[in-house]
């Protein structure tokens, strides 16, 4: 039986045009199964118009005839089967097409499944960053073709067209120069970097990665500020080393993730696979797979905990994955990925907790709709915020 998390999963990958063949076919199934997965589909459908529609026809067009192309090589290969569901058939053509022009039609408000406006319709980040060389020069990255947009002493920096860079040295061992270069991602952004001795790191929104063109002596040792995730290339004669402020993280080869921002209560390392050590002055605390560290910064308390790190990573498979987490955190979380900011009205409401899964590429109002759907509270926008007040 299909997960509801894959059946977003399914649907949102289909909207970007990315969902595969196989599974193509098994969405038309599931649309088939159930009125009301027609109409689950339908409101999403209607959600995204709404979002994209204002001052945006020709996109919405653009739009009508992407799903046309889509939907149809699927509806040729299951041609024969006309006489067997053609009803069926022309209602799935409609809720994948007909849709489209809701846009239409006034704005639709039901209940707590609001149509957010202006702020709230804001689309999800997406990859990009700047490099900022030794000498201040900054170079946008992004997605695009891939090709070269540095030569930094040596090591050529390549951007890839799916939203990432390597530093690939190009000369002997020993030769060039050692410069220090910087990768700052902002708000609303998220970028992938391959060091040049192989190490890659994922990096996440409002985040800075500090890093030396080519690694010397008998270190690796890079800085941090925000979160990323590193799967460090094994060399057990250079560890690897990540600053974070007070913290340093001793690594000989292995996949955690780190989260340090700086306005952030606690830097906190969770350990996916082989070994790592969390310093904090002259105490060095050795964490095995499963295991987060975290350093309160306020009382200095260092602790370590058994944690799921798996589901602590989802953001760099593009999930948001809330776990009983309180929507003060949570809030911070959409902030940075989003670019708006939230006010609490009600200081309850900073406390309530909220579980659950959703692909980070959604709009906004769509992950605080189900947010508002199982929390008590609501989301407004008021002099170009959201608003959180507890329900009354």
């Amino acid at each position: 039986m299909d997960t509801w998390n894959e059946i977003d999963e399914w649907i949102a990958r289909y909207l970007q045009g990315e969902l595969p063949e196989q599974d193509k076919s098994s969405l038309i199934r599931w649309l088939e199964a159930s009125p009301e997965h027609e109409k689950y589909f339908r409101e999403i459908l209607r959600t995204k118009v709404h979002v994209d529609a204002v001052g945006k026809r020709s996109r919405l067009e653009r739009m009508q005839e992407d799903v046309w192309k889509r939907i149809t090589p699927i509806l040729e290969r299951r041609r024969r089967l006309w006489y067997a569901w053609g009803s069926s058939v022309a209602a799935v053509v409609m809720v994948l097409v007909g849709a489209f022009f809701v846009w239409r039609g006034q704005r639709e408000i039901k209940g707590e499944s609001n149509v957010f406006a202006s702020v709230l319709q804001v689309e999800s980040g997406s990859a990009k960053a700047i490099l900022v060389t030794s000498s201040g020069k900054r170079i946008e990255l992004k997605e695009g073709e891939t090709r070269q947009v540095a030569d930094i002493s040596g090591v050529g920096v390549i951007q890839d067209s799916t939203g990432g860079v390597r530093f690939e040295d190009k000369g002997m061992p020993g030769e060039g120069i050692r410069e220090n270069n910087t990768i700052v991602v902002p708000r609303k952004g998220e970028y992938f970097v391959e060091l040049s001795d192989g190490t890659k790191v994922w990096i996440n929104s409002d985040s800075r990665l500090e890093f030396p063109n080519r690694f010397y002596g008998d270190s690796r040792e890079v800085s941090l500020q925000g979160e990323a995730y590193f799967e460090v290339a094994s060399n057990p004669d250079k560890p690897f080393y990540v600053h974070l402020g007070e913290v340093k993280v001793r690594v000989l080869g292995t996949a955690f993730n780190v989260m340090a921002y700086e306005n952030d209560g606690l830097t906190e390392v969770a350990l996916l696979h082989g070994k790592v050590s969390f310093d904090v002055g002259k105490e060095a605390y050795a964490l095995e797979p499963g295991e987060v560290a975290s350093l309160n910064k306020e009382n200095g308390k260092t602790t370590i905990r058994e944690g799921d790190v798996r589901m602590i990573i989802d953001w760099k498979t593009g999930k948001f994955n809330f776990e009983d987490m309180p929507l003060e955190v949570l809030t911070v979380k959409l902030s940075r990925w989003y670019g708006v900011s939230f006010v609490f009205v009600d200081e309850e409401a900073k406390k309530f907790r909220f579980s659950g899964a959703v692909t980070k590429y959604r709009s906004l109002d769509y992950v605080l709709n189900m947010i508002s759907k199982t929390t008590n509270v609501k989301f407004e926008e008021e002099e170009g915020k959201v608003v959180i007040r507890a329900k009354r």
